[in-house]
């Protein structure tokens, strides 16, 4: 299960006391009278929403009952996405893989992200206005919550950037490179970038494949702008490479734009 047993009855034990207030308003797929507009994280919410008030069970992912992590994924397997969210069946598996694709944060969630509570102890789904959905304990199954309502203070919010992708299409991860707006640096600090940054010239172009969801970043630094993501198997070209930090970085073109890629994330085509 990736979680020990004790582990998860001590966050059954500390979701306990979440607060009885179950919030009201209508749900965000409700709120859409067209399924064609509806994205792939509406669906998502809409699935899960479908199972409130089914019991919790340790272990089980559906579709009769569900325990925290079994709720996220079988939400996410119904919709048609659960590529879009890796680690095994446990909120403290995904936690680990969000951390190593740089997908976590502690801000800002949109619908459809999973947040992860008590450092993996608890996962919800993010259905927007400050409410989540979540398998709680057997005594209170599924519910809609405050995302502070629960004892366990939030660890992070996992980004699988459903929100804004419809369902008439292949669900894709975030904005496609063909589809960026680049904001432009100025002259002076285009040319301090230019030269902190610069890739070593390739002997000749390399054909690399993503090995999962990969961030194409504006620098080489995990700190460097995401300006797009691309889905596992897609292929870049490789056209430089450089060290920064003991890691190193390969520079890539991809959809006539060129990007930095953490090398370890992709491998020989």
């Amino acid at each position: 299960m990736g979680l020990t047993a004790g582990l998860r009855a001590f966050g059954i034990a500390a979701l306990a006391a979440v607060s009885t207030l179950v919030v009201a308003s209508p749900s965000i797929a409700a709120a859409s009278s067209s399924t064609s507009s509806l994205t792939v994280a509406m669906r998502v919410v809409t699935i899960a929403e479908a199972q409130r008030g089914k019991p919790y069970v340790f272990g089980a992912a559906g579709p009769t009952a569900f325990d925290c992590s079994g709720l996220v994924r079988y939400a996410y397997l119904r919709a048609g996405v659960n590529a879009m969210l890796g680690g095994g069946h446990s909120g403290y598996a995904m936690l680990v893989w969000g951390r190593a694709h740089h997908l976590v944060s502690g801000s800002n969630p949109q619908v459809g992200d999973v947040v992860i509570y008590g450092n993996g102890a608890h996962a919800a789904i993010y259905i927007g206005d400050g409410r989540v959905i979540s398998a709680l304990n057997p005594s209170q199954g599924i519910r809609i919550t405050g995302l502070h309502a629960l004892h366990d203070s939030v660890t992070g919010f996992i980004h699988t950037h459903l929100s804004g992708t419809g369902l008439s299409s292949t669900p894709s991860p975030v904005r496609t490179a063909t589809s960026l707006k680049i904001v432009r640096p100025t002259a002076a600090k285009a040319k301090v970038r230019a030269k902190a940054a610069k890739p070593a010239a390739a002997k000749a172009a390399t054909t690399v494949v993503a090995r999962s969801y990969l961030n194409l970043r504006s620098a080489p630094s995990l700190s460097g702008r995401v300006l797009a993501t691309v889905r596992p198997g897609d292929r870049l070209r490789v056209t430089g490479a450089t060290t920064t930090s003991g890691r190193r970085w390969d520079h890539v073109a991809y959809g006539n734009r060129s990007f930095w890629v953490l090398a370890s994330l992709v491998r020989a085509a």
